[in-house]
């Protein structure tokens, strides 16, 4: 399964977003809604009209919401949509968003998940998430505006000369490449976690881990933690 996340900021509107995924070419486009993974998936016939929590294409679902007053969207891709979503990145990216990304799930999961037992308690959470503190990471594709890259103090040279291909898009918008498919995200896991380690303004999970260390209890953990949440 490939994952992305897309965020955007208070002046994308949830209606453009969903109007976006409708207007994606084959078979990426939304054309059904529904109200949960096992619910009836009814035709979309008309993007202003109120749709079901989750839309489905052929090759991807979508669940477009905002939690926070910023829009959200998380993308499930079929592994065979790979191909695929270096363009849904490039048009994702004419909305302006703030931060996005495209990768494996086991990427995604490597960079920003938590797996740890506390004596009988296994605890498994997502961390780095924070836009407002950090950039979460580098990813198989990464859209990086400029105006993030500068409020974090990323090094926009550091990560061209890291990644396989570099697009300059309109709006200040950047989308990286770092590696040829999405399963090829293992043979470069070590030298992509010493970036996040080496460059300023990007999560590194290796420093919440190195906290945890001989952390048993769960209070304990949630007070290390929820900084990096």
């Amino acid at each position: 399964m490939i994952w992305s996340t897309v965020v955007f900021d208070a002046g994308t509107t949830l209606q453009a977003v969903i109007g976006a995924l409708c207007a994606l070419p084959d078979p990426l486009r939304a054309t059904r809604h529904s109200d949960g993974e096992d619910a009836v998936r009814r035709p979309i016939e008309d993007v202003s009209a109120p749709l079901g929590s989750i839309l489905w294409a052929e090759q991807a679902s979508y669940h477009a919401w905002a939690p926070t007053g910023q829009v959200e969207c998380r993308c499930e891709f079929k592994t065979r949509a790979a191909p695929l979503v270096g363009d849904f990145m490039e048009r994702m990216a004419a909305l302006k968003p703030v931060f996005g990304f495209a990768s494996a799930w086991d990427e995604y999961r490597h960079r920003n998940q938590l797996d740890v037992r506390l004596r009988v308690v296994r605890i498994q959470v997502f961390v780095g998430k924070d836009l407002t503190k950090r950039i979460p990471g580098v990813y198989w594709f990464t859209l990086l505006p400029d105006a993030l890259a500068e409020r974090h103090g990323v090094p926009l040279a550091k990560l061209e000369a890291a990644a396989l291909e570099h697009v300059a898009l309109d709006g200040g918008q950047r989308l990286f490449r770092f590696h040829d498919h999405p399963g090829a995200w293992r043979g470069r896991a070590d030298e992509l976690d010493g970036l996040c380690a080496a460059l300023p303004g990007i999560f590194n999970i290796a420093d919440v881990r190195a906290r945890l260390v001989g952390v048993t209890e769960e209070k304990e953990f949630d007070a290390i933690v929820k900084p990096w949440r």
